[in-house]
C-alpha cells in the first residue's frame, strides 16, 4: 500500500522534532554541567587571608554557587557526587571542596550516597586557614553527621572541640556557642552512648573541668561514682561546682546522696562555705519540690496517659518543640517512669537538633522533667 505523502512528511518532521528535541537536551545537559564545573572551580580558588572586600566577594561567589546547585538539585547531585570521589581520591584533596560540597551533598541527598559525604568531613584537615575562616559551616556539618549517628564523629568532637575555647556564631538565631555549648549540641545530638564516652574521658585532666559541665547538661545517675572520684583527685573550688551542679541536675537521688554524705573536710575553704550555704537545699530536693518548680507554668497539667505518650511522641516528631503540655501533666501520668524518661531522653536529643537558645531552654525544661521522674521512681 502506497504512503500518502502527507503522511510522509509528518513523519519527517516528527524525526526531526526528535532529533532537534534530543540535540537541546543534549546540549542543554553539557552545560548544566559545564557551569558545574565552573561553580566548583571558583570553590576551588577561594583561599583564606583576603582581604574583607576579597572575602565578601568570595562569599558571594560561594552562595551563587549553592543557589545554582539547590535550582538543579536533581540533575547537579550526581555531577557533584562524582566531583567529590575524585577529590577524596587526592593525595591533598581541597579542603573547601570537602567542606563545602560534602555539606551540600549530606544536607541534599538521603541515601547510601550519604557515605560519600560523611567520608568528605573525616578527610578535612580541620587546621588548614580555610577551614578556620568557615569554622561554623565545618561545626553545622559535623552537628548533621552527629545526628545520623556516625560512630566516627565522636573523636572529631573530642579532638577538635572538646579542647577549644573557640566560639561559633549562628546568625539566623543570633547564637553565640562558647565551647561547652558546641559541644552540648554536638554530643547531644548523637544521643546515645555520648555519656560513657564523656565519663571515660574524666581520666583525663585537661578536659576535666569541661567533661563536668558537659555531664551536667547530658548526664545521668550512671555517671555519679565517675563524677564522685573526679572530685577526690581535683577538690579544688572550681571541679566542686561543676560536680555539684553535676549532682543535683543530673545525678536524682544517687547524685542528692553523694553532696548529702561528702566529707566537708576533703575540701578546700571556699567548697566547704559553698556547701554550708546549700545543704539545706540540697536536703529538701524531692519529687515534690520538681514537681512545685512547674506548677506556675502555662500548659495543660491534666492528661489521660494515652494523651501523655501521644504529647512525647508528637514532641520526638517535632524536635521537642510543644506549646501546649504543662511538665506536671508528665511527672502526674501514670506511666512508667522508666518509659518517661526513655522518651524524654529521646525528646532532648532530638530538640538538640536545633541550633537556637530556644533549643537550650527546652533542653533544661527536659532535664529538670527526667531528674524529676527519677525521684518519683526512688
Amino acid at each position: 500500500m502506497a504512503v500518502r505523502p502527507f503522511l510522509q512528511l509528518a513523519r519527517v518532521l516528527v524525526t526531526l522534532g526528535g532529533l532537534l528535541a534530543g540535540t537541546l537536551y543534549g546540549a542543554r545537559a553539557a552545560t548544566l554541567e559545564q557551569e558545574t564545573l565552573t561553580q566548583l572551580n571558583v570553590i576551588r580558588a577561594v583561599e583564606a587571608g583576603g582581604t574583607a572586600a576579597q572575602n565578601a566577594a568570595y562569599n558571594k561567589q560561594m552562595d551563587a554557587a549553592w543557589r545554582f546547585f539547590a535550582a538543579n538539585k536533581p540533575q547537579v547531585l550526581p555531577i557533584l557526587r562524582s566531583q567529590l570521589t575524585a577529590e577524596l581520591a587526592r593525595e591533598q584533596p581541597n579542603d573547601l571542596m570537602l567542606l563545602d560540597i560534602g555539606f551540600f551533598l549530606n544536607t541534599n541527598e538521603h541515601s547510601e550516597h550519604e557515605s560519600v559525604a560523611r567520608d568528605a568531613l573525616f578527610r578535612i584537615n580541620s587546621r588548614a586557614s580555610i577551614i578556620q575562616t568557615n569554622y561554623q559551616e565545618f561545626f553545622e556539618f559535623v552537628h548533621a553527621v552527629a545526628q545520623e549517628h556516625d560512630s566516627r564523629v565522636l573523636q572529631l568532637i573530642a579532638s577538635e572541640f572538646l579542647p577549644t575555647g573557640q566560639k561559633i556564631f549562628i546568625p539566623q538565631h543570633a547564637l553565640e556557642l562558647d565551647g561547652t555549648l558546641a559541644c552540648v549540641f554536638l554530643y547531644g545530638a548523637y544521643g546515645a552512648d555520648a555519656e560513657r564516652v564523656l565519663r571515660a574521658r574524666l581520666k583525663d585532666r585537661s578536659d576535666v573541668k569541661r567533661v563536668l559541665e558537659l555531664l551536667a547538661w547530658l548526664g545521668s545517675p550512671d555517671s555519679v561514682q565517675a563524677v564522685g572520684e573526679s572530685l577526690a583527685v581535683s577538690p579544688d573550688y572550681e571541679t566542686f561546682t561543676r560536680v555539684t551542679s553535676f549532682m543535683m541536675r543530673a545525678g536524682g537521688p544517687a547524685g542528692r546522696e553523694f553532696m548529702l554524705t561528702l566529707a566537708p573536710d576533703t575540701l578546700d575553704a571556699r567548697s566547704r562555705e559553698y556547701l554550708s550555704k546549700i545543704r539545706a537545699a540540697i536536703q529538701h530536693t524531692s519529687f515534690e519540690t520538681v514537681r512545685e518548680s512547674f506548677v506556675n507554668l502555662p500548659g495543660e497539667k491534666t492528661l489521660p496517659d494515652a494523651e501523655v505518650k501521644s504529647r512525647l511522641d508528637a514532641m520526638i516528631a517535632h524536635f521537642g518543640t510543644d506549646d501546649r503540655t504543662n511538665p506536671v501533666a508528665i511527672l502526674d501520668s501514670g506511666l512508667e517512669s522508666d518509659f518517661l524518661i526513655a522518651q524524654l531522653l529521646e525528646v532532648r536529643r532530638r530538640s538538640l537538633y536545633r541550633l537556637s537558645d530556644e533549643a537550650l531552654d527546652d533542653v533544661k525544661v527536659t532535664n529538670t522533667l527526667i531528674n524529676g521522674l527519677r525521684y518519683r521512681r526512688h
